[in-house]
């Protein structure tokens, strides 16, 4: 990483970008902006404000003259530091230690924007594109991408490209797909009520638990359904496959009151083929007996629910984008799908072949504590779009 690339990162790492608080979006915006006209780059602003709040998206537009031009698609937006006491790196200060960059969004994905931008810039000083390239910069892609690359899809920027790449993936492999997610909660009802008499009220915690028990099924039940597109590697299963996981649980407000509610959060993923709709009617469906089997009541509501999606391995721009990779981090890097979801199904859904590539590797601690990303790492992104672009017919 030269001086250039260490000074850009270290401003876009020290504003606190999280998807929380969407705070510092404007300044963060502005910084982007200034390094994608420094590196030569044409850059539009288009800001999707929402509940108040700016939502700046970056449009940086290298023009080669080519005939078809790839969408690369990045985030700015970050996870919350959560204890940040608890980090032994400042969270929002750019630490370089032993061949690592340390800081919440390092990895995920402050560094791949730098990587792109800087692989632009190289790419204008050689003159050497054989396509040309919309990099897009949001928010919103820790929430779902509603006010960041949906909105320059689907919204009035609509935003058009042959090819999609999103630069936010592992290393260790070129990802042709990501599950879907249906998210939502449980709530179980009971009869609120004085601890003290806990005969005659209803207790929900206590009424959650053979529920509880009963959802452990649908656990395994979604672990046999399972896609074509094979997992990454290290998984547990050769292909994708889905997954259920109930994340969160809340109930209770003070030690002498029985709850009379409680609440069960879970996560469920989906293999790319599948519709989430009819995900969150199996939901409906499984909760409906096991209601009937327990004699609890309770009701299920969804907060989210994205499709999954995948392109065609064979896909002409795929393969050559796969080889690029290959020479930039080794021959064996082969070809999967995501166990997260990402942007991606925004340019898949009009029709846009995508993949993804990126520094996030599994043990880079991104939306945990003490988040890094590799040099080396950083090195292949870059050299993989300069080999690309400069092969790419």
């Amino acid at each position: 990483m030269d001086a250039w690339e260490e000074s850009f990162l270290r401003k876009i790492v020290e504003l606190d970008t999280n998807s929380d608080e969407k705070k510092n979006y404007e300044e963060c915006a502005e910084i982007i902006r200034e390094y994608c006209e420094e590196a030569g780059l044409k850059v539009e602003v288009f800001d999707s404000r929402h509940d108040g709040k700016p939502q700046p998206n970056i449009v940086a537009t290298l023009d080669a003259g080519a005939k078809t031009t790839a969408l690369l698609c990045t985030h700015y937006d970050v996870v919350p530091a959560g204890d940040t006491d608890a980090w032994k790196k400042p969270p929002f200060k750019l630490t370089i230690e032993e061949g690592k960059a340390y800081g919440r969004g390092a990895s995920d994905n402050k560094g791949n924007i730098v990587a792109c931008v800087s692989a632009a810039k190289e790419l204008l000083k050689r003159n050497s594109s054989n396509i040309n390239w919309k990099l897009l910069i949001s928010p919103n892609e820790e929430i779902g991408g509603g006010w960041g690359i949906d909105y320059l899809i689907n919204g009035p920027p609509r935003i058009r490209g042959d090819v999609g790449l999103v630069i936010d993936s592992s290393p260790d492999y070129v990802s042709i797909g990501a599950s879907g997610v249906v998210s939502g909660t449980i709530i179980v009802y009971g009869k609120q009520g004085h601890a003290g008499y806990p005969f005659a009220f209803t207790n929900a915690i206590h009424l959650s638990l053979p529920l509880l028990s009963a959802m452990l099924d649908y656990v395994d039940l979604r672990r046999k359904v399972t896609s074509n597109y094979p997992a990454p590697p290290g998984s547990p299963h050769q292909n994708l496959w889905g997954r259920f996981s109930m994340t969160m649980y809340q109930s209770g407000s003070k030690s002498n009151i029985i709850p009379g509610k409680a609440e069960i959060t879970f996560d469920c993923r989906l293999i790319p083929e599948e519709d989430p709709k009819d995900v969150m009617k199996e939901i409906e469906e499984f909760l409906e007996r096991a209601k009937q089997e327990t004699g609890v009541d309770a009701e299920v509501t969804f907060k989210m629910n994205v499709h999954g999606w995948g392109s065609d391995p064979k896909n002409k721009f795929i393969q050559e984008f796969h080889e690029a990779v290959k020479k930039a981090a080794g021959p064996d890097i082969p070809i999967a799908a995501d166990l997260g979801g990402n942007d991606g199904h925004f340019f898949t859904e009009v029709g846009i072949p995508t993949a993804c590539y990126g520094t996030l590797a599994d043990d880079n601690n991104y939306h945990g504590l003490d988040e890094f990303m590799r040099l080396e790492d950083f090195e292949k992104v870059k050299q993989a779009l300069i080999t690309l672009s400069e092969k790419c017919e």
